[in-house]
């Protein structure tokens, strides 16, 4: 009886692996379209940034041209109050206040023409990209479109899973099952460690913890290997078996 908790811990475990890896390629993007997906990615990504660069250089455009108005009213005001200075005074600090405003319009034109050039540049690399974007965003949505006709199965395999998940769980008593979902919390996802042999030269052969590489006492061994007792790591706490290609040994 007590073999069959542990046999079942160890399947519960490899169940919950499965149903790791099936999950992560139900939600993520499979190995073989991997490089195809970093890549598509990538050119992307390049194609929004000079998207947005040229939107921004057409909006630094409109904000200076929107200034630059905003100024020559300005500018035409202060030509409009030159005759009626009355000394030399008021005429050079409006004839200052006019070159100032000058000067300003000058700078903003001179923003206004790099923005334009640069918005020109991004525009012209922009065609650039997206033509060469088509081809492999083509065979992007091709695998796509490969990798969805799969997933039905996948899922199919998640739910088959989830049911021996279920079932293996339910077969434990609640102490043991509740043990065992500690572990698995506390360790992301391995909660059982196998125990291995090492060969120390003369000194010979010792049991170890394959998680945490603690040695294992031949005690434990041998009430594992006989009674199927469940025992863990004096080190990690790890749920402990031994491996058939070990018990074999």
């Amino acid at each position: 009886m007590t073999q069959s908790h542990l046999d079942k811990i160890i399947s519960l475990q490899e169940v919950l692996d499965h149903l790791a890896e099936a999950r992560e390629r139900l939600e993520g993007i499979p190995d073989w379209m991997r490089e195809l997906h970093e890549e598509h990615s990538e050119r992307l990504a390049e194609i929004e940034k000079l998207e947005a660069q040229v939107e921004q250089t057409r909006l630094d455009r409109r904000n200076a041209e929107g200034s630059i108005a905003d100024l020559q009213e300005k500018l035409k005001r202060y030509q409009e109050q030159i005759n009626t200075v009355q000394n030399q005074r008021e005429y050079g600090a409006l004839l200052q206040e006019i070159d100032t405003v000058k000067k300003e319009i000058r700078t903003l034109e001179e923003q206004g023409f790099e923005a334009m050039e640069v918005r020109d540049e991004a525009e012209k690399s922009l065609v650039e990209k997206r033509e060469a974007f088509h081809e492999l965003n083509e065979r992007y949505q091709a695998e796509l479109a490969k990798w969805e006709a799969e997933k039905p199965d996948v899922e199919k395999e998640v739910a088959r899973l989830e049911a021996r998940r279920k079932e293996l769980e339910e077969e434990l008593p609640l102490p043991l099952r509740s043990q065992f979902q500690r572990l698995y919390e506390r360790f992301d996802g391995r909660a059982t460690a196998a125990i291995k042999t090492i060969q120390r030269g003369a000194r010979g052969q010792f049991w170890h913890c394959d998680a945490c590489n603690y040695r294992v006492r031949p005690q434990v061994v041998v009430q594992i290997r006989t009674q199927g007792s469940i025992l863990q790591c004096d080190s990690c706490k790890r749920i402990l078996f031994v491996p058939d290609e070990e018990a074999e040994g």
